[in-house]
């Protein structure tokens, strides 16, 4: 697992010990998955296409399950949940690949994102990445949840 927070400088100033929600208390850390390293390749192809970033708010969503699926996305720092018909199917931490089912099934998006924690995220036309590499990672992300 790794950290939900990798933004060490804004983190240290705005949540270590008497700034944390919990005072001087110490709390778990969120964390999640690491990535595989086919998702690490395409991380690097979505960073050299020059991304547009956005910043969600905690409980603020990236995407509404329905909505047209047309991007690819990185998260950056923070954690999302992946919710479908209201129900909670997993957390995500910095370095997942989000977005790619849409893009690769020309639709809507099966899922809505919503930050868990503050987030950041690289946005990325879909037009950009190359679908062979998004096939595999689909393909990657089916074999994980018949296991």
């Amino acid at each position: 697992a790794k950290s939900g927070v990798i933004d060490y400088d804004n983190w240290y100033y705005g949540a270590f010990g008497g700034h944390s929600p919990w005072g001087l208390e110490d709390s778990p850390v969120v964390v999640s998955a690491v990535e595989s390293a086919l998702e690490r390749e395409l991380s690097r192809m979505i960073i050299g296409s020059n991304p547009e970033f956005k910043r969600l708010r905690r409980g603020e969503p990236l995407v509404e399950q329905g909505d047209p699926g047309e991007q690819l996305f990185l998260l950056f720092d923070g954690v999302l949940r992946v919710e479908q018909d209201g129900e909670l199917i997993t957390e995500v931490g910095p370095g997942a690949i989000l977005g790619e089912m849409a893009l690769l099934e020309g639709g809507a998006r099966v899922a809505t994102l919503r930050a868990v924690t503050a987030c950041r995220v690289a946005v990325v036309p879909g037009d950009r990445i190359d679908k062979s590499v998004l096939r595999e990672v689909e393909q990657g992300r089916r074999r994980e949840r018949s296991d």
